[in-house]
């Protein structure tokens, strides 16, 4: 037989009604948010002067009464043009609203993506356990959308050295994209006082979800990059992770990390195919200037 105390009969309840009401209020304030929070695809308008603002509607031949004024980050800002195509998350921001997660949404771009999407993801399942490509082997193909807000081609890469590597802007650890980043930046400015033409470095994000065109592009104007000949990419997380695989980086999500992942850099020469690889964040820039000067060296007569 169980026997039950009747004191605790009373708690037991009291408890109980504690859970209920809590529960309540945070499925009311769960549906808040997701009501508060609206997805947006349409144009931009216009960007407002001297404030990190921009004029949105949903189409290019809206009304002007659907106009709507909202906040963006600097960096979108900065990139925002008239006619851009875009799609993004709209939230209460200051008493007004705030359009963030913003990427290029043109129909032809995303058509282009979407079909290298489809082909990428389709080698990298061939390639099977020999996903990863080597010294020798030619780049993979893809597109992303760039700082710029630009459709970006690996076939631009062609004609040209190009150095990749994977970051994410969220890094906390010093020794890993932060560092990554200085080096390819030294990188950039050793190139052109080599007097090396034709020469791209680009970094792809490993947290695709939160680092948009916009974020990159602030994170570029806060380290003073020059975006002449250094891309920053993003775009769908599949493309990401199959680019990843390809090229040798590790990554995973993680609490404290956000995401835990390796680091690698390659060369890639103008044929597109990959002559140098290096692991890890503390490389000296000098290495892919010897790099190329032997490449070159290699291929006269």
């Amino acid at each position: 037989m169980t026997f039950v105390y009747p004191f605790l009969y009373p708690l037991t309840k009291a408890a109980s009604r504690l859970l209920t009401l809590a529960f309540f209020v945070v499925s009311i304030s769960a549906s808040s948010m997701l009501q508060a929070q609206s997805s947006f695809e349409g144009v931009v308008i216009d960007a407002v002067e001297d404030r990190n603002q921009i004029i949105i509607a949903p189409s290019m031949d809206a009304e002007a009464a659907t106009h709507r004024t909202v906040h963006v980050g600097r960096g979108d800002r900065a990139i925002a043009r008239e006619g851009w195509q875009i799609r993004g998350e709209i939230v209460p921001y200051a008493g007004g609203e705030r359009l963030q997660k913003i990427f290029p949404n043109k129909p032809e771009e995303r058509a282009v993506m979407n079909r290298l999407d489809r082909q990428l993801q389709h080698d990298t399942l061939n390639r099977g356990s020999r996903v990863f490509r080597g010294i020798g082997e030619q780049a993979p193909r893809f597109a992303l959308w760039d700082q710029h807000g630009e459709l970006f081609l690996s076939e631009s890469l062609r004609g040209s050295y190009s150095v990749i590597n994977f970051i994410f802007t969220r890094c906390r650890m010093a020794e890993m994209c932060p560092a990554a980043t200085e080096r390819m930046h030294r990188l950039q400015r050793m190139a052109k006082e080599a007097g090396i033409e034709n020469f791209k470095l680009v970094s792809i994000t490993i947290d695709p979800e939160f680092d948009t065109p916009g974020i990159f592009t602030a994170y570029a104007m806060d380290r003073e990059i020059d975006g002449s000949n250094f891309f920053f990419l993003s775009g769908p997380e599949r493309i990401a992770a199959n680019l990843r695989a390809q090229l040798g980086v590790l990554a995973e999500p993680d609490e404290e990390e956000i995401v835990r992942h390796t680091l690698t850099t390659v060369l890639v020469d103008p044929s597109g195919r990959i002559i140098y690889r290096i692991p890890g964040s503390l490389w000296e820039p000098r290495v892919f200037i010897n790099q190329i000067d032997r490449h070159r060296e290699s291929r006269q007569p």
